[in-house]
């Protein structure tokens, strides 16, 4: 929740993009939220195929315009928007906020190298620890997921315009990892980069995120180069 506002970051978002013109989808991947299926099911591979289901569902509306589709995902999601836009071509642009870059690094780092090592090894579900103290349990197929997927290599083929956000207090995300994906995408891109942790200092208010929420609007209005730096 964002402490000025209590409302989700995703809410937020979706609020202030519908004032810039934008309609926005948010989903829950299937075993998460509202959606149906087990949580420990999930896996990156599954929550690329729903990304890109959603795309298809968008694109189906009375109101849909296939070639007017932005992708936005931050940290995890913006792997899987990544990866969604590297396999389809489809998105006319898109925006990865404070994405992961390299799994097989950070997510042995917010659990620990031997849960990692071992989860690998097992071919039973994997009970962990969060940094935050959120018990989690997953299936062997996430974490090969974890070992074997590459989003840097995955947005290679993706054509379009790519949006980058990078927070220079953020631990959860190794620093340079926005470079990383401006390298490896053969498109236009643009690096934004600011003092905000992984949740765009939200904890405090929301004058960090409402700068990022706007700099993303005109990056897929075509007008990029607001607030930040890059």
């Amino acid at each position: 929740m964002i402490s000025d506002t209590g409302t989700g970051i995703f809410a937020h978002t979706a609020q202030r993009l519908a004032s810039f013109g934008f309609s926005s989808l948010r989903i829950d991947f299937r075993g998460v939220g509202e959606s149906g299926g087990r949580f420990q099911d999930t896996t990156y591979n599954r929550q690329i195929e729903d990304c890109i289901a959603a795309m298809d569902f968008v694109s189906d509306l009375p109101s849909g315009r296939p070639s007017a589709i932005f992708l936005l995902g931050w940290s995890q999601g913006g792997l899987v928007a990544a990866v969604a836009a590297g396999r389809t071509n489809r998105p006319a642009a898109v925006a990865l906020w404070a994405p992961v870059g390299e799994p097989k690094v950070s997510f042995p780092a917010f659990i620990g190298r031997d849960v990692y090592e071992r989860a690998l090894r097992s071919g039973a579900p994997t009970e962990f620890q969060m940094p935050w103290g959120a018990s989690l349990t997953l299936g062997p197929a996430f974490f090969a997921d974890v070992e074997n997927l590459d989003p840097l290599d995955e947005i290679a083929p993706y054509q379009g315009p790519v949006f980058i956000a990078e927070g220079s207090l953020d631990v959860a995300i190794p620093v340079g990892t926005a470079s990383k994906f401006a390298k490896a995408h053969n498109g236009a891109n643009q690096i934004w980069v600011a003092p905000m942790d992984h949740i765009f200092n939200t904890s405090k208010n929301v004058e960090t995120l409402e700068k990022l929420i706007t700099a993303t609007a005109m990056f897929f209005s075509g007008r990029p180069n607001c607030g930040g730096s890059g």
